[in-house]
């Protein structure tokens, strides 16, 4: 997993989830950690934006981070926190559970084998907390395909604003979504001081497929919750899973 957040995706990437106001998976975390006996490691924590208020309950956590500016800024808001930069590839300690929000999972371009890693790492008795999101807006068309379009704007505290452009791919058979970001810094006056891109790729799971990867990985699924606790329909976007492994 090495799509690394770099630059303005780093900087803004805590302002749109604020901006966003969608539900914290902090209290699920919570509830999955208070089974867990012994150190967890939270993958691809970031900013710190949720390692930061766990450690803070008292929960044993190590982070784990690849983006050098992540663990920057993480290190820099949450001091307390430890953080490891490095790749998850290249992980070798055992741990008593492993936590992987945010849809960090559906980056990795072999799932079964790193649920397999995962399983490892944790052994008979471990757990793991994994979040994923099905992509219903653009295999609908309610987004529009290989076409930019406005995704996310933000007002800066110095006067200038932050705009985000989206445009994506959707490869149904390989359950594959490309993304390609495109990140605008804009003077107060509109004038363009700064742009990036970032491409993206994203698994997503039907449920077979998924039973089936983590049947023969020897997980077990103890707890399925929908929405981050708000669901209220038919359709499920996001599915958090509490696994155990044997």
């Amino acid at each position: 997993m090495s799509q690394s957040y770099e630059g303005l995706e780093a900087q803004w990437h805590d302002l749109f989830w604020e901006a966003e106001e969608a539900p914290s998976e902090l209290p699920l975390m919570e509830e999955f950690l208070k089974e867990v006996e012994g150190d967890s490691l939270y993958v691809g924590s970031g900013s710190g934006r949720l390692l930061g208020p766990l450690i803070e309950k008292g929960h044993g956590i190590t982070g784990l981070e690849s983006s050098s500016e992540m663990v920057a800024l993480s290190r820099e808001r949450w001091p307390e926190a430890e953080v490891k930069e490095g790749l998850w590839e290249d992980e070798t300690e055992s741990k008593k559970a492993l936590l992987l929000p945010g849809f960090t999972f559906q980056l990795f371009a072999n799932p079964r084998r790193e649920l397999q890693r995962m399983a490892d790492l944790v052994g008979e008795g471990g757990s793991a907390y994994v979040s994923l999101f099905f992509p219903w807006a653009e295999l609908s068309g309610d987004l529009p395909a290989a076409k930019w379009y406005p995704d996310r704007e933000l007002d800066l505290p110095d006067g200038s604003k932050g705009e985000m452009r989206t445009k994506h791919v959707i490869l149904e058979k390989k359950s594959l979504l490309k993304r390609e970001h495109e990140y605008t810094l804009r003077s107060a006056e509109g004038e363009v001081l700064r742009k990036e891109r970032r491409k993206q790729n994203v698994r997503f799971f039907v449920d077979t497929d998924l039973d089936r990867m983590l049947k023969k990985t020897g997980w077990k699924v103890t707890k399925e919750i929908y929405d981050f606790g708000e669901h209220d329909g038919d359709t499920v976007y996001v599915s958090t899973l509490f696994l155990k492994q044997g």
